[in-house]
């Protein structure tokens, strides 16, 4: 068992340095770089900054300019650790490429994505993604009662028998070691 536990490590350690030489994580890098992986995380960025505005109510007549301005620090710092975070993130993306994909695939990728097709679908991604919402919003909008309705069917079917037991959705669990429905063991009544 240990044996095969050994040649499994060692399989494993050997994959990920063939995968990580050179060549390949510098051809990773280069894909990235194309995909421009770096600026999709700069808008999202930015969309994120000014969801967060809306949500700290940054256009609210009641603030003063003071309170304003504190929760523009606020919002400063918060969105600078978050890009900071995802930066960081993303220095290490080209060695999950390398790893993942093969030599092959990702000259193929960086191929496509210099070629001027493969540019003309990065930067038409935005339109995709914009279309797209409304899309993903009605779909929400239309499931919700739906997920509603499943909800609340499971909960009948599972409303307590006439015995009073618990059903399997409601009520609490009983204690461990307590038979089902007979319910937790009541405490000793203090002394007098």
């Amino acid at each position: 068992m240990k044996k095969v536990s050994l040649l499994l490590l060692s399989l494993a350690l050997i994959s990920r340095l063939v995968a990580a030489e050179p060549n390949q994580l510098e051809l990773a890098r280069k894909v990235i770089k194309a995909t421009q992986f770096d600026r999709a995380f700069d808008q999202m960025g930015a969309q994120m900054q000014q969801m967060a505005a809306q949500s700290m109510n940054l256009s609210s007549p009641n603030q003063t300019p003071a309170q304003k301005e504190a929760a523009m620090k606020t919002l400063g710092e918060v969105m600078a650790l978050s890009m900071d975070a995802a930066k960081a993130l993303i220095s290490k993306v080209d060695v999950i490429y390398a790893e993942v994909y093969s030599e092959a695939e990702l000259k193929a990728m960086l191929a496509f994505f210099e070629s001027a097709e493969g540019k003309s679908m990065l930067q038409k991604q935005p339109q995709v993604m914009q279309r797209m919402t409304p899309l993903v919003q009605a779909m929400q909008k239309e499931l919700m009662p739906k997920i509603q309705q499943i909800v609340e069917k499971a909960r009948a079917e599972s409303a307590p028998a006439p015995s009073g037991g618990p059903s399997p959705l409601s009520g609490p669990m009983p204690a461990p070691g307590t038979p089902q429905g007979t319910g937790p063991t009541p405490l000793p009544a203090p002394p007098k």
